[in-house]
Parts: structure tokens; sequence; C-alpha cells
């Protein structure tokens, strides 16, 4: 038997939106980019050296495809270096669990639906980034048609500010976007 809990309203409903968007994804129209390509990747971390160069913020700039692995790295000269390796795992982050990071850490506080995630030895990491579970801004999924088609990871700055290059990198690209589900309909 499961376990079972209540939930609070908003978390079933970012519950049903999640599944509601991956499963359109999965049955829905291929006529769409199914996933980031090199070039998207490249036209995205573009836009966020820009706009982390407009902010004097240097940072480093993961995408990932939608299964968190990486596409794309690039490390602005002065960034710290902790960021090579943050910026990873943000993107992995986001990928893997199709949210925002910054969502990810409010529901996995005390009380939240994902309580423990992150805690308990579920971010092990291998030195790329990836399967480091990050709890706070910066990482943020791209979306195409509510799927899940990637996500950028950005570190550097205060998280208020990753999460403002990340955002502006990834609102360049209609319907690619998206913190959670329902934001991830395009702009």
């Amino acid at each position: 038997m499961f376990a079972t809990r209540n939930f609070a309203p908003r978390e079933l409903q970012l519950i049903e939106a999640a599944l509601a968007a991956e499963f359109a994804g999965r049955i829905a129209d291929r006529g769409f980019a199914t996933g980031i390509s090199l070039a998207d990747a490249c036209a995205i971390a573009e836009r966020a050296e820009n706009r982390a160069q407009q902010m004097s913020v240097p940072v480093c700039i993961a995408i990932a495809d939608a299964e968190g692995r990486s596409i794309l790295f690039h490390r602005m000269e002065g960034s710290l270096p902790a960021s090579t390796r943050l910026a990873g795992a943000k993107a992995w982050t986001s990928a893997a669990y199709r949210m925002g990071t910054d969502e990810l850490g409010r529901l996995a506080q005390p009380g939240g639906m994902l309580f423990g995630v992150g805690h308990s030895g579920s971010g092990a990491g291998n030195g790329s980034g990836e399967g480091q579970v990050v709890l706070f801004g910066g990482g943020i999924p791209c979306r195409a048609h509510g799927a899940v088609i990637g996500a950028i990871g950005i570190s550097g700055g205060t998280v208020a500010e990753d999460m403002e290059i990340a955002r502006y990198a990834i609102d360049g690209f209609p319907e690619r976007r998206g913190t959670v589900p329902e934001e991830g309909r395009g702009l």
C-alpha cells in the first residue's frame, strides 16, 4: 500500500498541471520542436550572456535537454568557481523535476508535497551537476506546447539575478518557457 496524505488545493493543481502537460506533450501533434537543438541552445545562451552583461553579473550558463543531459555550457570571464557546477545542476534539476528550481525549493520545505527532495541523498551528483538537486532559483524549464523540451541553469549572481537572466534568455523563444506548466504556454 502507498502512504497517502492530504494535499493542499494548490499542490493538487500543480500535480495535475504537470501531469497534463507531460501527457499532452507525449500525445500531441509532433509538428513542433521536440527538443532544444544546439542552435537553440547557443541562441538562448547568447541572450543570457547579453542580459548578464547588461546587469554586470558574470555567470555560468548551462542548457540541458528534456532529460537534463547537457547540451551547452558557457562560463563568462569572472564568474564564481562554484557556479560552474551550480549552473549545470540547476538545469538538470529543472528538467528532471519539470519545474523551476525556485518552485521545487518551495515544495521541498517542511510540510510541502515534496518535502525531503534534495535533503536525503537524492542529489549525489557526478561532478557535472547532473543528479545534484538544487532548491533555489536559477533553473527554468523550456516548454513547447506544455511539454518540457529542455532547461536552462544560470549561476553567478544573486538568486534574483540568476532568475532574471534565465527568464530573459528563455522568454526570447515563444512557447518555450515556464517555471510551472501553466506558465509554459507561451508569452
